[in-house]
């Protein structure tokens, strides 16, 4: 794959009011990153360009809005999983009364 085709990771939005992730693992099959949302925080607008898994750690609510105009809460339970296919443009934003963790590892194609 050439550098003008390749896939890059979710990036860090400048209207992110959350914790920097933090990335935990990275190989040449999967990126790892590990993240804290606090309630009324939001992750900023940003665009998923690789397949991910979503681990969750705690419990919560996360309410993704979409590029579509759509929105949809995600009940955050410890030890479920998602996978999402790319793309996804969102921002999701912490809409329960407890710090949202988890983690989410992206696909490397």
């Amino acid at each position: 794959m050439t550098s003008a085709t390749a896939k890059t990771y979710t990036p860090m939005s400048d209207d992110r009011t959350a914790a920097p992730h933090v990335v935990v693992h990275e190989d040449e099959h999967s990126r790892m990153i590990h993240y804290v949302i606090k309630p009324g925080e939001q992750t900023g607008w940003h665009t998923h360009e690789l397949d991910y898994t979503v681990i969750r750690v705690s419990q919560g609510t996360l309410t993704s809005n979409f590029a579509d105009g759509t929105a949809k809460n995600f009940d955050y339970e410890p030890g479920t999983t998602s996978s999402y296919k790319a793309p996804v443009e969102h921002n999701a934003v912490n809409t329960g009364d407890t710090d949202i963790i988890g983690y989410e590892i992206e696909f490397k194609k």
